[in-house]
């Protein structure tokens, strides 16, 4: 369809990881489906806040003026702008399931106000405010804290969203920017029922509310999402509420790459524990002289940050840098509170819990909630595409192969190859180190599968990592019309995502998800029945009018050769250890020999020379 293209602001720098990552960078083709976790969670405004000064439910359209920004040309046909509905349109419900917003605008009730960038389409512009038409009066508010809240419904992409508000008639305006990307990256929903809250008392300065007091809505787009917005209130503000925008856990910055790692292998004794940080939010009227961050989790882990002042309607960060060291096989839960002087007002927005787990078997940076797919970049579509995470060493480690999660699939991807690789940086480069098995998609269902190495430098079948080293894993596939799906995880950082196009050019994901691709050392990935069929030798190589292919420990088997696109050039079945198969009518190049017994085929590269 269009603009899937991911951006994330976050708050650690990893500037030893941007130095060594490849200078172009890339957004999804297309079809791809995201989505993420929004910034906050639903709270019962009437019950937590202070009274309610003023409310409009969009009921009467005259009391709402649409007006156009500086250049904005009238906005007309399907590209209305702001318009007052009662139901969300069709054009969006009919893309909900493969997007998973929210199926309904459920803090609508009645009319309620929408603007649709994405009906607008390609050739849609929009840089429309929805204003109210007459004042209001708070003159009887004096100089006290006001909050502006309203139930809004959503998708960002590359739109602003903001709120204004003036105090003299609409001739001034201050503005509070909405959905920031720090808080709410690029691609991502609403929740259901989400609810707003904004301090809009900077509007006042010094001074004091008035009876000309004029509210907007603001939007800029360009064939991005969509906004709508119901329920506008005016309230009192509480005096303490600090709320967490955003939040990160990460490897010691110090000593490591400062990653996130969310499956943990036991091989790993030396992992160095995550840390933990939030961007957080002085929501409240009064001035907190003490905001820290506390960290709990299983097994009696319990951290407090160095506290920072914070002003009334400030962000700023705050950190735990005491790691939690997990213990034992198991799911972790990681519980992250803003801690105050006095009692929080509003305490369900100051808490998140996070999750890891230490495993026997996986290693990996993915947290194993898929939230969308992957399956090329936009200016790769249907060419072969290898996209996967940096990771740390930080013990020997003896793998067996790779894990890759396969998300839903489109009926036309069955039969496509899919594999994994690893590759170890030199300083310099990521350098090929080795790669799995090639598998093809069998059905449409989502689910992980698992890939031993048969290529590379391998040690019986088996690649050994170093603590120290510092790789590259990545998915592959070899394009086609309908391309192999891959599963996307939590947000990460910028820089962290890398890649290679159809043309070997390096890449990075624009403020990426994680790839959700593991390491393995499961031991029944080297089993006897395996080995027997990787068991084999291509002869000559480089070939030029003949391939020898000799199996070393079985007698039958059915023998592919296919091209780097995946396309199968030759098929021949065999009884006899030794087979040779003609290469007539094969271009020079690079092909791939699969040899397959039973259920199970192994792979090794041939180059033709003629």
């Amino acid at each position: 369809m269009k603009k899937i293209y991911l951006s994330l602001a976050l708050i650690a720098s990893l500037s030893a990881v941007a130095q060594k990552m490849p200078a172009k960078k890339e957004g999804f083709s297309p079809e791809r489906t995201f989505v993420s976790k929004a910034k906050k969670t639903n709270q019962d405004i009437l019950k937590a806040e202070g009274d309610t000064l003023w409310m409009n439910g969009f009921e009467t359209s005259g009391e709402w003026i649409q007006t156009l920004g500086t250049g904005q040309s009238t906005n007309t046909g399907s590209n209305p702008g702001w318009e007052i509905l009662t139901a969300i349109p069709a054009g969006i419900t009919a893309q909900q399931a493969g997007y998973q917003w929210p199926a309904t605008f459920s803090g609508a009730t009645g009319n309620f106000a929408f603007i649709n960038s994405d009906g607008a389409g390609a050739n849609g512009t929009q840089d429309a405010y929805f204003e109210t038409a007459a004042n209001i009066d708070l003159s009887a508010a004096g100089s006290a804290a006001l909050y502006l809240t309203f139930s809004e419904y959503y998708r960002n992409y590359l739109e602003t969203t903001s709120v204004e508000v003036s105090i003299d008639g609409g001739t001034t305006w201050t503005i509070f920017e909405v959905n920031p990307e720090t808080e709410v990256p690029v691609n991502t929903n609403s929740i259901n029922g989400e609810v707003e809250v904004l301090n809009i008392t900077p509007a006042i300065g010094a001074g004091t509310w008035t009876n000309q007091v004029k509210v907007r809505f603001h939007y800029v787009g360009a064939y991005d999402w969509f906004w709508g917005v119901d329920d506008v209130k005016i309230v009192e503000a509480w005096d303490n509420d600090v709320k967490i925008n955003n939040w990160y856990a990460a490897t010691d910055v110090v000593t490591t790459q400062g990653l996130d790692y969310y499956t943990i292998d036991n091989s790993q004794t030396s992992f160095p524990g995550l840390t933990f940080g939030a961007l957080v939010n002085n929501n409240g009227a009064q001035t907190q002289a003490s905001v820290s961050l506390k960290a709990t989790a299983t097994g009696g882990y319990d951290q407090t940050g160095t506290s920072i002042s914070l002003n009334s309607g400030a962000t700023d960060s705050v950190a735990v840098t005491s790691p939690y060291m997990p213990t034992g096989v198991g799911v972790k839960t990681i519980t992250l509170t803003t801690v105050l002087a006095g009692t929080d007002s509003a305490p369900a927005n100051n808490t998140v819990n996070l999750g890891m787990e230490l495993t026997t078997q996986e290693f990996s940076r993915d947290n194993g909630v898929s939230t969308g797919s992957i399956s090329n970049t936009t200016t790769n579509t249907g060419n072969p595409l290898k996209i996967g995470n940096i990771m740390d060493v930080f013990n020997d480690w003896i793998t067996t192969g790779a894990v890759v999660r396969l998300n839903t699939q489109a009926a036309g991807a069955a039969g496509a190859e899919y594999w994994a690789e690893v590759y170890k940086f030199d300083g310099t480069d990521y350098v090929y180190t080795a790669e799995t098995e090639r598998k093809t998609i069998a059905g449409t269902a989502a689910t992980w599968s698992k890939l031993k190495w048969i290529d590379g430098e391998l040690v019986d079948g088996k690649l050994n990592l170093t603590a120290g080293d510092d790789i590259l894993l990545v998915a592959c596939h070899n394009g086609g019309q309908s391309e192999v799906r891959f599963g996307l995880a939590q947000n990460t950082y910028e820089g962290t995502v890398l890649g290679y196009l159809g043309d070997g050019s390096a890449f990075q994901l624009t403020s990426p998800n994680a790839i959700m691709v593991r390491l393995t050392d499961d031991a029944t990935l080297n089993t006897n029945e395996l080995a027997e069929v990787s068991n084999f030798t291509v002869s000559p190589n480089p070939a030029s009018d003949v391939i020898n292919v000799k199996l070393n420990n079985v007698t039958s088997a059915v023998i592919t050769i296919s091209d780097l696109a995946g396309k199968v050039v030759n098929t021949t079945s065999t009884v006899g250890v030794s087979t040779s198969v003609s290469t007539a009518g094969l271009n020079s190049g690079v092909y791939f020999v699969n040899v397959t017994i039973g259920n199970t085929t192994s792979t090794q590269k041939v180059v033709i020379k003629k």
